[in-house]
């Protein structure tokens, strides 16, 4: 068997023992890259809308939360990108991870996190990078900088001694988020001497009745067919 007639096979058997929806194959994929290829930041993608003109435009986001819901992002309310997609919900990324000959792009429709859910997020950020979504990040290099003197670890133990806590960061007004719900995930392996291409792709189909299993894809909360494995 070529190799990449076994990577094939492994994510098909993969799909039957273990991984029930795409988006299971996308975490594991996800966590692998971050562990094994963390200089390439995985969860950057390149991000696809549409303009008021209807040509495509593209830039990098990064990522938050994987789970069964949608891939959530986040960005500022008044930027171009937002303006896009609350125009044209219809997005896609794609990630590319380089060293381990690996490429995923997910395609679907966003729409816009509540005011509670875009909090949360925020507030599980790190200090750094609150600050630089509230004042930018050369004010947050500052901030950071003055706080990891010797004088000022010693502050910080002093009020935590005393139970004193560090003044809490409120969230921007003009910041929220996004979820992505996919319906399209198409998964990209390079492999073997000649670098040959396998693409496994899965279309959520949203005439099934909810729970339907088709093929090797057990769809218990998200009804997926696996469209079509190609080689080339």
């Amino acid at each position: 068997m070529s190799h990449v007639s076994h990577q094939v096979s492994y994510i098909a058997s993969e799909e039957q023992r273990v991984y029930e929806e795409p988006h299971v194959i996308f975490q594991n994929w996800l966590m692998t890259a971050q562990k094994e290829a963390p200089q390439v930041r995985p969860r950057l993608a390149c991000m696809a809308t549409v303009d008021k003109s209807g040509e495509p435009v593209t830039r990098l986001t990064n990522i938050e939360e994987v789970n069964a819901n949608g891939i959530t992002f986040f960005t500022t309310l008044g930027s171009r990108q937002a303006g896009e997609i609350s125009a044209n919900p219809h997005v896609s990324l794609h990630f590319n991870w380089a060293p381990l000959m690996r490429s995923v792009r997910i395609a679907g429709s966003a729409h816009q996190l509540t005011d509670e859910q875009a909090r949360d997020q925020f507030r599980r950020f790190p200090r750094h990078i609150q600050m630089s979504i509230t004042h930018g990040p050369r004010y947050a290099a500052a901030d950071w900088q003055s706080r990891s003197g010797f004088f000022a670890r010693i502050g910080e133990r002093l009020n935590t001694w005393l139970g004193k806590e560090p003044e809490q960061i409120h969230m921007p007004h003009n910041w929220g988020g996004f979820i992505l719900t996919p319906s399209l995930f198409e998964f990209g392996m390079l492999s073997g001497e000649k670098a040959g291409r396998t693409r496994v792709r899965f279309r959520r189909c949203l005439e099934m009745p909810r729970g339907t299993r088709v093929g090797t894809v057990q769809a218990e909360r998200q009804d997926w067919v696996y469209d079509s494995c190609e080689e080339n």
